[in-house]
């Protein structure tokens, strides 16, 4: 299975900022945060962009699954760099919850996530 990685991503971020602006639900301070911040974008664009990554050629599964790796890296640098936050704990749960994608990659793309994470 595919993971869209920052490379992937990184085509689509000058797009990005032209629609930020219409992502309210997102705190500015975590976006621009310099080390967890781009994570939290990768994670925006796939969840509230889909008109910006088509080219990328992802999968539904593809997608979900990438969504999840870049909101569980996010929420590792973040405690990280700032301290503990339980919901944003929550919401990484809460998106495994709300899926009906089967379960099976969810140990290797934790892996991932630990892996690739900026601590």
């Amino acid at each position: 299975m595919r993971l869209a990685s920052d490379t992937d991503l990184a085509s689509v971020v000058p797009r990005f900022e032209k629609v930020e602006p219409r992502l309210t639900a997102y705190r500015a301070d975590m976006l621009d945060h310099p080390i967890a911040g781009k994570c939290l974008r990768n994670f925006v664009i796939l969840t509230e962009c889909p008109e910006l990554f088509g080219e990328l050629g992802l999968s539904e599964v593809e997608r979900f699954w990438s969504r999840y790796y870049w909101l569980a890296r996010f929420a590792r640098e973040w405690k990280a760099a700032v301290g503990d936050d339980a919901g944003l704990e929550q919401q990484v749960l809460q998106l495994l919850e709300h899926t009906t994608v089967e379960y099976d990659p969810l140990p290797e793309v934790d892996a991932a996530a630990a892996r690739d994470a900026v601590l």
